[in-house]
């Protein structure tokens, strides 16, 4: 290239990137929107690389409109080797409108979802099926894939940052099993203890314990025709926390749980409930139990017509567990039904901590266990058999949940309330 066309491309260049800036705060003050400005910026340097071409390089320009619809032509990169300003310009908007694009469609997608569950929750018998929603949700994420793969943007931008797929969806009712068992399995011993139950190495439960036939066949159902409170939730360890949980916010641990789920029984199923946050954990563990105890019976003598006890906790797990599953693109946090038998192979039945109530206990957490595998399969532990009594002795229908770990995050955990609060509702409603 001579001087003088040397020359002439420095003051073009010069003068062009100057009124560009010029462009550029205009567009700041004028107010338009992301997408305008973005159009803008588009055809501004569309117009200037043309002319620049048409002058620089008058040969090309003959070429027409032709070289302007391939995504990467000869002369394109012949002009940005002599013009890497532009090239650095180009770059830098087309990464932006990248970003910016999959963002657009992901906050679409979520309208689109959102939208859809707003008809679902007002039409009847329209849009309700989790078949229809999960193919309209597959349809959704295919887009969004669409919108994120590096290869759809790599004409100029060479870079998308990576957006997640995951739905954070609303929950939806499991309507129907999706495991259906062999009545005559449930009513083996052998079958039963193989696939629904972890025994401690303290303890031990044989067929004169365990009776699955006779579980299948307990009343676990509540009268909510008397007056309520119809279920008592309270927490031995209220300060079981989870990995996110903030530090003084009562919210945010197994109490916080525990309001959830009790919102959930009476809004949802019309359950009259009485949540008790009382503190026995305070300074040690250990005797929580027997601190808990003067409470629960002042609560059960105050309100006599309580027929179900939950005592709601979180498990203690190794650091590197995660109790996760997935149910309708949501991370759930797997629960534990648990049962103190009060026994211990050492010194076999424990004479002073008696549980009139072990039979029921017992059907209680097995109906639970079945409802939770047959309409929500993953989601539920096997439920855990240990030695003491854990104060399961004050109503035939007493239960004790490990609600996730302190592994889990406090949104994996009140999510949990969710399938757990419809699986209880099936087992006190008899369905």
């Amino acid at each position: 290239m001579s001087g003088e066309k040397t020359g002439k491309v420095t003051i073009i260049c010069v003068i062009m990137f100057l009124v560009f800036l010029g462009i550029a705060a205009w567009i700041e003050n004028v107010g338009f929107t992301e997408f305008e400005a973005d159009v803008f910026r588009h055809r501004t340097i569309y117009c200037i690389q043309r002319g620049m071409i048409y002058d620089v390089f008058p040969i090309f320009g003959y070429a027409g409109e032709v070289m302007w619809a391939e995504e990467t032509t000869f002369e394109e990169e012949l002009f940005y080797s002599e013009m890497p300003l532009f090239d650095y310009l180009n770059e830098e908007i087309n990464m932006k409108s990248a970003n910016e694009d999959a963002e657009t469609i992901m906050q679409l997608t979520a309208l689109q979802k959102e939208e859809l569950v707003h008809i679902t929750e007002n039409t009847e018998g329209i849009l309700t099926t989790p078949e229809y929603y999960n193919e309209m949700m597959s349809e959704n994420e295919h887009a969004v894939l669409f919108a994120t793969d590096t290869d759809f943007f790599t004409s100029g931008a060479g870079y998308v940052s990576e957006l997640s797929t995951t739905w954070v969806t609303e929950f939806i009712k499991a309507s129907n099993k999706t495991v259906e068992y062999d009545e005559s399995k449930l009513s083996d011993y052998e079958f039963v203890m193989e696939n629904f139950y972890t025994v401690d190495s303290c303890t031990s439960a044989g067929p004169d314990i365990l009776k699955p036939k006779d579980f299948l066949e307990y009343n676990a159902t509540i009268d909510k025709s008397q007056p309520g409170p119809h279920i008592l939730i309270y927490h031995t360890h209220s300060q079981e926390a989870f990995i996110d949980s903030v530090p003084g916010d009562k919210s945010t641990t197994i109490v916080g749980v525990g309001e959830k789920l009790t919102e959930l029984l009476r809004e949802e199923y019309g359950y009259e409930v009485y949540h008790h946050t009382g503190e026995y954990d305070i300074d040690t563990r250990d005797d929580a139990y027997a601190k808990a105890a003067p409470a629960l019976e002042e609560i059960l003598e105050q309100y006599p017509q309580i027929q179900v006890i939950i005592d709601l906790h979180r498990d203690g797990v190794d650091e590197s567990r995660h109790l996760v599953a997935e149910w309708e693109g949501r991370q759930i946090a797997q629960f534990m039904f648990f049962n103190g038998l009060s026994y211990l192979n050492s010194k076999g039945s424990i004479d002073y901590l008696p549980n009139p109530y072990l039979q029921g206990n017992l059907a209680l957490s097995f109906q639970a266990t079945v409802t939770a595998n047959e309409y929500y399969p993953g989601l539920a532990r096997r439920t855990y058999l240990n030695g003491y009594r854990y104060n399961m002795h004050y109503r035939e229908k007493t239960m004790l949940i490990e609600l996730g770990a302190q592994t889990n995050t406090v949104n994996e955990v009140m999510s949990a309330c969710e399938p757990l609060a419809h699986i209880l509702d099936m087992v006190f409603s008899g369905e």
